[in-house]
């Protein structure tokens, strides 16, 4: 009798252990060909492997999944296969409400355990199929030293269905970042990280109409709260982390000093319809009611006739940007005391961002730059700000006169390529450009009978591509057939663009001299010419 009941006991415990679920919550560890879908969520058992996850698109766009979509072990290479779906219909187009996003669920086989991963795919073997690499089985166990936990919510924008996270600076048309849904209006997320750095959320919806508003913040330790409303109403930030309290509190204190009341003027006068003059509001309607392309053509240029001699706007509001101009003035050298007084990575973060707007504005750089020399350029080392603000700075020498900067990328083979080497003892256009950047692949094109005429004479082309995946690059090469030598810069992991000073531009040219010096910067094809011309038929 004991030993039955010992058997049964042994055989429900069996059983509860058989059927345990085990949850993994964002398992998505590697690449993934599409932003529309997106697996938020795995179930494992005995029984079945359930990804649950939003598709996403523009309102009335559709996204549709292949009913042969499957998964391929990471160890054994075993396929499985789907079984159901909930939420979609495979092989139907799923079109997008007003909220962007549509929630579902694909139940495949079970997994077995040697599969700590998996890869997704729809079996289709075309290149427009999606695919998501490195789908983790196994229950995250962070061993980074910095733990940001993100919680929050948007206020009457069902449109704002998902957040994303990224690193503030990077560019995610080659970087990878983290989408984060919102269900029943709210979002969290744990952000881990191994030092503080500065990060960026932002609506995916507002970035893919291109206009957004990103709400910047620093990963460390502790809570931050976000309520997002609008592209055209600020997200409202709260936090007790001790750099995050910081940077909020020079935000409130600097707005309330110098931005409120300018603000507020401005909302008067266009409440009061002061903004514009009577003929520019007049040329408006005007606009609206054009016949034609030539009649809206002769508004345009008159409306850019009043731009050129301020009659554009009334006197009010050009009395209003007297009054910005003053004081945006004032907020800068406020700041820069406030930089020079502080000395924190939150000091660094804020000279980093009046470098930015300075060098927009055309104004002098020196004070910032002494700033960062005498105070902060021994603090901080291997914070990834540290590393952005002196790429930063050096990369203002990139320019005629100067010489090039150096760099090592790999071909498609994998082989490691130093730029110097490859240019040495020759004049040489260094191409940086992008398999998704129309303009960089057309001056490419515009240079390959440049390369033909003068490759023999002393004249070399090293091409470098900015990709998000290596297919990217290969695709465009086929296609183009450039006849010298490319590397590939692969989710910006050398911060090649960061230290010619491009940010977040698809690419720029550089033409150098046999010594490393710069010649020209973005030159056309037949400036290169006459430059060659003129300098190897001088030697």
């Amino acid at each position: 009798m004991k030993k039955l009941l010992l058997w049964c006991c042994l055989s429900l415990l069996g059983l509860h252990v058989k059927t345990q679920t085990k949850v993994i919550d964002y398992p998505v560890e590697g690449k993934r060909s599409t932003d529309c879908v997106e697996f938020y969520r795995a179930e494992v058992s005995d029984t079945a492997l359930i990804l649950r996850g939003n598709l996403y698109n523009r309102p009335g766009h559709w996204v549709q999944l292949a009913s042969s979509a499957r998964l391929t072990g990471g160890v054994t290479g075993k396929v499985y296969r789907l079984v159901g779906a909930e939420g979609i219909e495979p092989d139907q187009k799923i079109y997008m409400p007003a909220t962007w996003t549509r929630p579902f669920s694909l139940q495949f086989e079970p997994v077995e355990d040697k599969d700590r991963w998996v890869d997704f795919d729809e079996g289709t073997a075309t290149n427009g199929e999606f695919v998501v690499r490195e789908i983790s089985l196994e229950e995250k166990k962070e061993r980074k030293r910095i733990h940001c936990r993100i919680e929050g919510q948007v206020m009457g924008n069902p449109a704002y269905s998902r957040i994303m996270l990224y690193p503030e600076g990077t560019d995610d048309r080659v970087n990878d970042w983290q989408s984060i849904p919102v269900r029943d209006g709210r979002f969290s997320f744990d952000l881990y990280t191994d030092t503080e750095e500065p990060y960026e959320l932002c609506a995916w919806s507002d970035k893919m109409t291109g206009a957004w508003r990103p709400v910047p913040f620093i990963a460390e330790d502790g809570v931050l709260k976000v309520t997002f409303y609008s592209l055209e109403k600020s997200a409202e930030v709260t936090s007790e982390s001790p750099l995050n309290k910081e940077l909020l509190a020079f935000n409130r204190q600097t707005d309330s000093l110098f931005m409120r009341s300018l603000r507020m003027e401005k909302d008067k006068l266009r409440r009061e319809g002061k903004v514009e003059s009577l003929e520019m509001q007049a040329l408006h309607k005007q606009f609206e009611g054009a016949k034609d392309e030539a009649e809206r053509k002769k508004l345009g240029d008159r409306a850019q006739e009043l731009y050129r001699t301020g009659k554009a706007y009334t006197p009010e509001y050009y009395e209003l940007e007297k009054k910005s101009t003053k004081a945006y003035d004032d907020f800068q050298a406020y700041s820069l005391d406030y930089i020079k007084a502080d000395s924190s990575l939150v000091g660094l973060y804020l000279l980093k961002n009046q470098m930015e707007r300075s060098k927009r504005q055309g104004k002098d750089l020196a004070p910032y730059i002494a700033v960062y020399r005498e105070i902060y350029a021994s603090l901080f080392s291997g914070n990834a700000l540290t590393r952005y603000v002196r790429n930063w700075i050096s990369a203002l020498e990139v320019k005629v006169g100067n010489r090039f900067v150096d760099f090592e990328a790999s071909d498609l083979e994998g082989t490691r390529h130093l730029l110097s080497e490859e240019i040495a003892g020759k004049v040489a256009l260094i191409d940086l450009w992008a398999s998704w950047c129309g303009p960089c692949r057309r001056t490419s094109l515009s240079m390959i009978p440049v390369y033909e005429s003068y490759k023999d004479k002393g004249f070399t082309v090293i091409g470098v591509a900015r990709e998000r995946s290596a297919g990217d690059m290969k695709a465009a090469l086929v296609k183009d057939k450039y006849p010298w030598l490319n590397l590939l810069e692969l989710n910006d992991r050398a911060k090649i663009w960061e230290k010619y000073g491009i940010g977040n531009a698809g690419g720029a040219t550089f033409l150098v001299d046999k010594e490393g010096k710069i010649l020209a910067v973005r030159p056309t094809a037949e400036e290169v010419k006459a430059i060659l011309d003129k300098i190897l038929w001088q030697n």
